[in-house]
């Protein structure tokens, strides 16, 4: 059975979609570029194969080196500059969705966390997800 993902920006002009069996992976992300991106201790991501992802709406996008050492480019609304997802160079093929711009937030829940060495000291993190010190993803895909 398909599941749909489906998103948006703050002002309404960016949508986006998935469909897929399910995600890839949900993570909550703690690395530094995470952090000053979104003003928080982590970003919640949702991964899922790029062919599932459509997007409508005028996107701005930068490239910045991610947690990784590789690049990151991030998109994000023109209008309201709300950033909606990722594609890292780590992961070929994948795009990482900023799960609170989901239209249902409450239906994500972190499979692990990742870059927990760069976690700031007062972050609580669930101690039953696995954990990893850096990316989950092995570098080339």
């Amino acid at each position: 059975m398909t599941e749909k993902i489906e998103g948006g920006c703050l002002c309404g002009q960016v949508r986006y979609q998935a469909n897929c069996t399910k995600p890839l992976f949900k993570v909550n992300c703690h690395c530094r570029d995470c952090q000053r991106l979104s003003g928080s201790p982590y970003v919640a991501l949702v991964g899922v194969k790029e062919t599932s992802f459509t997007v409508t709406g005028d996107l701005n996008c930068f490239e910045h080196q991610g947690g990784s050492g590789g690049a990151m480019k991030s998109y994000c609304c023109s209008k309201c500059n709300s950033r909606i997802y990722g594609t890292p160079e780590i992961a070929k093929g994948m795009v990482l969705i900023i799960a609170m711009s989901l239209d249902k937030p409450e239906s994500y829940s972190a499979d692990a966390d990742m870059f927990v060495k760069q976690a700031v000291s007062w972050d609580i993190m669930n101690s039953e997800i696995p954990k990893f010190d850096g990316s989950m993803f092995k570098r080339g895909g």
